[in-house]
């Protein structure tokens, strides 16, 4: 933008410089075309002015005066040339004050222009500023969910290694109780066995006994009564009995510790099976801790993965605040330079207004001169015209009576005497008139030529003017969509930062109202349309955008469009009453 407008400037600087230029040397060569009739006005007027002798001959007479005529009718044309290039000098100078007012307005625009931009600036400044605030925020959130992070990890790890414990100590209790249940078992299979042999020997006492009854029984006989004491008395001091009854003595004494045994193992195994209930209780209430640790467990990776999406998203968006602050501070140090520029090329555009305008004050004061001086010059050549008139009047009359005298002594005699005098005369004010004619015939051609060739660099300049106009307009339109674009981005940029704002709000409003699942989704469902949507840049068209150039550029070609056809008719007027002059002069 400011390497486009400096070059639009410096052009405009050079066109006026040039115009100015042209408009001095057009000034310049009008003054030697009004010197150059004024001296030829003059030296006529001396002509005229000398004595004036007789002319023999009508037709070296006539000669004369059509020659005359003819420098009179070249006179006036170069009269109305110098008017129309004067006329033209008018028009330019309109169009170079028209132009400056057109530039000045610009620099308006520009300063106005750069003011809304600084403005701008500054409001991308406090949103920066602002999101700097909200960066160091998201990351001291950041940080305290890192601790909580870290705190919740050895949490978890104290708690698994406590559950450890306690299952390896359930575990060797189990052990312990089996070991006991074997113990128990095999007691219980010995128990059995010393059962049984207890079963036997009661058997064999109650067999005792019986024969003991069936003996008593028996006690009618006698005889078989002593002998049945002898027998008795035999078998109590015999060893057998005395061994069986030791052995039904240990058999009760160990039917006694059995059945203590018995008992203990009792006790025992209903002390395992209330611990075995105890472990089983321990162990419902260990896989329900550990189900609720790991429930726990998912709810803090779940977390843990919202918490890094939202470091993720906190990150990126710390990098894209980074890079808009970095354009953003280049950008600003490119418009400072440019206001810098901008100040300084505002002061040489005013310098150079105050040269342009001093200049076109000179030209004008030139100009006025000029017109003076035209006026001045037309006065004398009505003068010169009113004395070529009465001398001319005194020459038809001088000439009628020579040729009266001279046909009354022509009848008298064939031939016409003349002084030598009078002869040198008229033939050297011939050949004067000739080389006079000659030379205002040449210095109408190179006369002619010049405006020719000052006709030729006009247009070519004109056409140079309307290409810089046309690449001037297509840069403007180009500057103008490259504003439009930088302002839609910009759009899209603080479009960008609400939503990420708004989205950060949300989140954070949405994390301390969440309270189960279903919530959650209906959170994010509800959240899910903020960012599905679009911003709308207002883009401004770039007839929109530059109506002032165009509007001017339209008035400028009306101007000449109507200016135009005003100038030829004033010059085809002024023309017709030269040419009307000329025809009764002749």
């Amino acid at each position: 933008m400011a390497m486009y407008e400096e070059g639009r400037r410096a052009a405009k600087l050079a066109k006026a410089e040039a115009e100015s230029e042209l408009t001095e040397a057009q000034v310049k060569d009008i003054a030697l075309q009004i010197e150059a009739p004024n001296s030829k006005v003059k030296a006529q007027t001396r002509d005229m002015e000398r004595p004036k002798k007789s002319i023999t001959f009508e037709e070296k007479h006539f000669t004369v005066g059509s020659v005359e005529s003819h420098q009179s009718v070249a006179v006036l044309r170069e009269l109305e040339r110098v008017k129309e290039e004067l006329s033209k000098i008018k028009l330019d100078m309109a169009s170079v004050v028209e132009q400056k007012r057109w530039a000045e307005k610009e620099m308006e625009g520009s300063s106005s222009k750069l003011s809304s931009d600084l403005s701008s600036l500054e409001s991308l400044r406090k949103e920066i500023e602002k999101v700097n605030e909200e960066q160091v925020l998201v990351e001291l959130a950041r940080i305290e969910a890192w601790k909580e992070y870290r705190e919740i990890k050895a949490r978890r790890e104290n708690e698994a290694g406590e559950f450890l414990s306690r299952m390896a100590e359930t575990k060797k209790r189990t052990k312990d109780a089996m070991e006991e249940i074997d113990n128990s078992k095999e007691a219980e299979s010995k128990l059995a066995v010393t059962l049984c042999d207890v079963n036997v020997l009661q058997n064999e006492l109650k067999h005792a006994k019986e024969l003991e009854k069936k003996l008593q029984r028996v006690g009618s006989l006698k005889r078989g009564q002593g002998n049945f004491r002898k027998r008795r008395e035999e078998l109590v001091g015999s060893p057998l009995l005395s061994s069986i009854t030791e052995e039904l003595d240990a058999a009760k004494r160990e039917l006694a510790s059995i059945r203590e045994e018995g008992f203990q193992l009792m006790a025992s195994m209903d002390v395992t099976r209330d611990e075995l209930k105890h472990v089983a209780e321990g162990t419902d209430i260990l896989k329900k801790a550990e189900e609720k640790a790991d429930a726990a467990f998912q709810n803090l990776n779940s977390k843990l993965l919202k918490e890094k999406s939202k470091l993720e998203a906190a990150t990126a968006a710390d990098k894209k605040a980074h890079s808009i602050i970095s354009n953003l501070s280049l950008t600003l140090e490119q418009l400072k330079a440019e206001a810098e520029v901008a100040k300084n090329e505002k002061e040489l555009t005013d310098e150079e207004t105050a040269n342009i305008r001093a200049e076109i004050q000179k030209t004008k004061s030139e100009t006025e001169l000029t017109e003076e001086r035209l006026q001045a010059a037309m006065q004398e050549l009505e003068a010169v015209k009113l004395s070529e008139d009465l001398a001319l009047e005194k020459l038809q009359e001088i000439v009628e009576n020579a040729v009266r005298a001279r046909a009354s002594a022509s009848q008298h005699g064939s031939t016409i005497t003349i002084s030598k005098l009078e002869y040198d005369y008229l033939t050297g004010r011939a050949a004067g008139a000739e080389e006079t004619a000659d030379k205002k015939v040449a210095a109408a051609q190179a006369w002619i030529e010049a405006l020719n060739a000052s006709e030729k660099e006009i247009l070519m300049k004109i056409e140079i003017a309307r290409r810089e106009d046309r690449e001037m307009r297509v840069e403007e339109e180009q500057e103008v969509h490259k504003t439009v674009k930088s302002l839609s981005a910009k759009g899209v940029v603080e479009g960008e930062l609400r939503n990420w704002k708004q989205n950060c709000e949300r989140r954070s409003t949405g994390g301390e109202n969440k309270q189960h699942k279903r919530n959650s989704s209906k959170g994010s469902s509800s959240l899910t349309p903020s960012r599905g949507m679009k911003i709308r840049t207002s883009v401004i068209s770039p007839a929109r955008a530059s109506p002032r150039s165009i509007f001017t550029a339209k008035k400028k070609k009306k101007k000449d469009v109507n200016a135009m056809p005003k100038l030829a008719k004033m010059f085809y007027n002024k023309k017709i009453d030269k040419d009307d002059e000329v025809s009764q002069l002749l």
